[in-house]
């Protein structure tokens, strides 16, 4: 069961890994796009900044709306299938045949243009490679090229349409049902509880290698909403490490510990621009009194983001390079400015706690142990 948990997981990482560099791209267009209509109300009553903005728009919109497709692209391949029949699969998702067949056959309760999404391309990818195998191996090579292709679309479609587009459109209801429980609540304590917890056990949980779980969850709520709703609380981890790893630095330095201090300096710069990697693992896992420090600290972030509903147009970047992404009630800007602060607190709790927390003993056995 734990071999298969992974295998999942480790296909998940597989697939979503390679859309990250579009999340940004557009996710980004996206962020600049909102901040444009806020200093210009009327977008296109200036000629040079309509372009701009709708440009902006452009860029966003060719993967976006798109992302079944490229799921079911990247799915195939994963899988071992043709990769632009997984497309083909993921493409059909999104089409508006979808609501006539429904409507044939009288199920538009479960069955719409859109039902499933990510997830049942993903699925149905998974399958259409299995079908796609077999055949090959079975067919006669002169008939290979024109047959394998054919029946593993016939074999699949039927099946994907009628039962996993609507299994995973009520999967993608349940998960967007629990989110928005977390996500959407006037409590101001819920927000505080649910953002402090959230922020503090992502790192234990990216550490874990169980990261891709919940980014699979991502392109379900941007399908769904147009935003994603937790990934700013997400991003505090990286702000927490940031702030425990100059606390260890700062100690290190006083105990004129000049390696570790250098280390743990070098790590910091890269943290701030959301590479969390070389601190994790160089500096706080090590000491894991300083690991508890930044995952405190990001916590108290995370509730301060939660607090004020601030959203991402994308995911990807995060620390700094995430800015521009930020979306709330109040608008682009003043997320822009919750997030930073957000990422200050983070930070300077991660730093206060590091200190409090760690002894120079501590240090010292990192030393001995280098």
């Amino acid at each position: 069961m734990k071999g298969r948990l992974k295998g999942v997981f480790s296909a998940l990482a597989d697939v979503f890994n390679p859309t990250i560099p579009a999340f940004i791209v557009a996710g980004l267009a996206m962020g600049f796009a909102n901040l444009l209509v806020q200093i210009y109300p009327d977008i296109d009553s200036v000629k040079s900044i309509g372009v701009i903005y709708h440009l902006l728009l452009l860029i966003n919109n060719s993967f976006t709306p798109f992302l079944t497709c490229w799921i079911g692209y990247l799915a195939t391949k994963r899988f071992g299938g043709t990769p632009i029949l997984g497309g083909m699969l993921g493409m059909m998702t999104i089409i508006s045949e979808i609501d006539q067949i429904s409507s044939l056959l009288n199920i538009t309760s479960i069955l719409y243009q859109g039902t499933g999404g990510v997830i049942a391309a993903f699925i149905g990818s998974f399958i259409l490679s299995k079908v796609e195998l077999f055949l090959r191996k079975h067919m006669l090579p002169s008939l290979d090229m024109v047959l394998t292709p054919l029946l593993a679309i016939i074999i699949t479609v039927l099946p994907y349409v009628l039962f996993i587009m609507p299994i995973s459109g009520a999967i993608s209801s349940v998960l967007c049902f629990l989110m928005d429980k977390v996500s959407f609540t006037d409590s101001i304590v819920m927000n505080i509880v649910v953002g402090f917890i959230c922020a503090a056990i992502f790192l234990p949980i990216n550490v874990a290698g169980l990261q891709h779980g919940i980014i699979a969850l991502y392109p379900i709520q941007l399908e769904k909403y147009g935003f994603i709703t937790l990934y700013p609380v997400f991003a505090m981890a990286g702000a927490g490490q940031v702030g425990a790893g100059l606390g260890i630095w700062f100690l290190s330095r006083k105990a004129n510990n000049l390696k570790l201090s250098n280390v743990a300096f070098s790590a910091a710069i890269p943290g701030t621009m959301g590479v969390a990697g070389p601190l994790i693992y160089t500096v706080t896992l090590p000491h894991p009194k300083a690991f508890i420090a930044s995952c405190l600290g990001a916590g108290i972030g995370g509730a301060v983001i939660k607090c004020f509903n601030i959203v991402s147009t994308g995911w990807g970047p995060s620390g700094i390079l995430a800015l521009f992404m930020m979306d709330g009630p109040k608008g682009p800007f003043n997320a822009l400015f919750i997030y930073l602060l957000g990422l200050i607190i983070s930070a300077t709790a991660g730093f206060i706690l590091s200190l409090i927390i760690l002894k120079p003993s501590d240090l010292e056995e990192h030393s001995t142990k280098r």
